[in-house]
């Protein structure tokens, strides 16, 4: 390889572990429940937007019941039955965030997705939503 191509990627490689690090940042699920794992189908799974800073609108999954949801976690496995969760809305544009509690009850094998309802003018969350993806 030519020695200043080589340089100019030497060069390139910190920020590239950077943009890396980012976009893989908020992908992961974080396990809410106690014991040994369990099949994907016997589980239900709570999916939020990650916390890459940015993005118009965010959701992030705070807590789930007394657990805290990881940093790098957007989504979480949990036992089906009762749960109470936590979450915080984002508008960036107005820099409103509010913090939503939400008591649902999951089932087994359900995929779900925390959605904001932002009202009129999208200025503020005035609401968010858990609803089946299956």
């Amino acid at each position: 390889m030519n020695r200043s191509v080589c340089q100019n990627v030497c060069k390139c490689a910190p920020l590239l572990v950077v943009i890396v690090g980012l976009t893989l940042a908020g992908c992961g699920s974080m396990r809410a429940y106690e014991g040994p794992s369990h099949p994907a189908r016997d589980l239900a799974h709570i999916e939020g937007d990650s916390r890459i800073a940015g993005a118009p609108l965010s959701v992030i999954l705070r807590r789930v019941d007394d657990q805290d949801v990881g940093l790098f976690d957007s989504g979480v496995d949990l036992l089906p039955g009762d749960h109470s969760l936590l979450i915080d809305c984002t508008v960036t544009e107005s820099k409103q965030t509010t913090r939503h509690h939400l008591d649902v009850d999951v089932d087994a094998g359900v995929k779900y997705r925390l959605v904001a309802d932002t009202g009129p003018g999208n200025r503020e969350c005035v609401d968010v939503q858990l609803i089946n993806v299956n």
